[in-house]
């Protein structure tokens, strides 16, 4: 009967709901340029006020404010904590856009706008199930707490001394990720880990100037050179060749192979929306599963030197730069990968490549048979009348392990995107059913987290 009144609560309320999504899409808020962060984690202070939480604001030595917010329960000593983040990717190319990035637009039933999914519409979502419960009931099923930091898309590089120093403040008994949500047949997905990653920038310097290309036979060119450092990491059949790289690697367990094996991978549908013909080496079905949870990676995200304009200009180019990430698997540990990647390099006669780390963080996993886990699952079919799809880890990678690893309770991430929100990319959306929907997930969340 008291989620009867909430779900209620959610739909005669679910215009206001999505306008307050609007007013926070509309508020940019670029970590990576620092664009519109304070007046963004305000709006987010106000929300927090306006759903019945006391609020903190809790500044970042040399970074983005962390906003927290807690409500006492009065009837559970059980703690529900939301990991969330206000700050989104840079909304380039502008011109793939079909509206303003920062516009909230609403049409065919869905809000456009940078971060909308990732993950603004969590926010207001999950504040929103908290402020049902509040206007209904005048309690909440268990103590909740929110942390909403502003750096997640930057790899959250000053969050640890934040936890380190306010472990009184994020201790709870288990905590909802910020991301998630349905698949295309409208299952709900539930991720019980993340990847770890490690970013780095490798540095190649020739002369001390930009040098016409004629003197090729006497001029070292670091962009050869850096593309010779490159090709010593990965092999044609996409193989990481790092010495010592897959050492610690640890494969899928038996009972993660058994929900693995249930996952419908829509690998079709997924080929055809990104303009591919076939993954990797032609991998498929079950392997490809596999390959994209328990596989580490080398990505080369950007390269750049020389001349990249129009028209050609004949030069031998002083200087290249390439951005590189690993995801990182269980039991591998960014400090020891960094490692190994400058001795593997050192030992092939590139010890002349600079190498500089951009952060990392831990790859980090919840056990499927934790009571928490099952909890959700449980709640997750109830909602959505349809089978969970349940994933052991993800592709993904973020500061899970903070909360995970160093605080030790269980995290699983849920959420109300879809599966073409195009999150970090143009184009960026969620449904407004999807969204109300969510809402309404999350209340069942609290409730059947508090009788568990």
């Amino acid at each position: 009967m008291k989620l009867e009144k909430v779900y209620s609560y959610i739909d005669a309320n679910k215009q206001e709901f999505v306008n307050d999504l609007v007013r926070l899409v509309r508020q940019p808020s670029v970590s990576a340029r620092g664009e519109g962060i304070q007046e963004c984690a305000k709006i987010v202070e106000e929300m927090m006020k306006n759903a019945g939480l006391s609020t903190l604001i809790i500044p970042e030595a040399q970074g983005n404010p962390v906003v927290y917010g807690e409500v006492k329960s009065k009837s559970s000593q059980k703690t529900l904590l939301f990991y969330d983040h206000y700050d989104v990717q840079p909304p380039e190319p502008l011109e793939e856009w079909m509206c303003d990035p920062y516009s909230g637009e609403i049409r065919d039933g869905k809000i456009y706008g940078r971060g909308v999914s990732d993950n603004k519409g969590n926010i207001v979502s999950r504040l929103k199930a908290v402020q049902a419960f509040q206007e209904t009931t005048g309690d909440v099923p268990v103590n909740v707490k929110f942390v909403v930091e502003g750096e997640e898309e930057v790899g959250s590089p000053h969050l640890a001394p934040v936890i380190q120093k306010h472990k009184d403040l994020f201790s709870a008994d288990a905590a909802i990720w910020e991301f998630g949500g349905t698949d295309r047949k409208g299952r709900p997905i539930i991720y019980l880990g993340l990847k770890g990653v490690l970013s780095v920038e490798l540095r190649a310097k020739g002369a001390s100037r930009d040098v016409h290309s004629a003197n090729a036979p006497l001029i070292p060119n670091p962009a050869w050179r850096l593309v010779w450092a490159l090709n010593c990491l990965k092999n044609e059949k996409d193989e990481i060749i790092i010495h010592g790289f897959h050492d610690d690697v640890e494969p899928p367990s038996a009972d993660e192979m058994k929900y693995i094996e249930k996952i419908p991978f829509e690998e079709e549908e997924e080929k055809k929306d990104l303009g591919l013909t076939e993954f990797l080496q032609n991998v498929s079905g079950l392997e490809a599963v596999k390959a994209l949870l328990y596989h580490p990676t080398c990505t080369i995200n950007g390269f750049l030197t020389g001349y990249t304009d129009t028209g050609s200009k004949t030069v031998l180019p002083n200087k290249a730069m390439a951005k590189l990430d690993f995801r990182l698997v269980p039991r591998q540990k960014p400090e020891d990968i960094l490692k190994k990647l400058r001795e593997h390099l050192k030992n092939l006669g590139f010890d002349d490549i600079e190498i500089i780390s951009h952060g990392s963080t831990e790859p980090v996993k919840t056990p499927i048979n934790d009571s928490f886990v099952q909890t959700v699952i449980k709640t997750a079919e109830r909602v959505y009348a349809k089978p969970a799809v349940v994933y052991p880890t993800s592709a993904g990678s973020g500061p899970m392990h903070l909360f995970r690893n160093w605080l030790g309770y269980p995290v699983i991430s849920v959420g109300c995107a879809h599966a073409e929100s195009r999150g970090h990319a143009p184009n960026e959306n969620i449904t407004l059913e999807g969204f109300i929907k969510g809402t309404k997930f999350i209340a069942a969340i609290l409730q059947d987290f508090s009788a568990s």
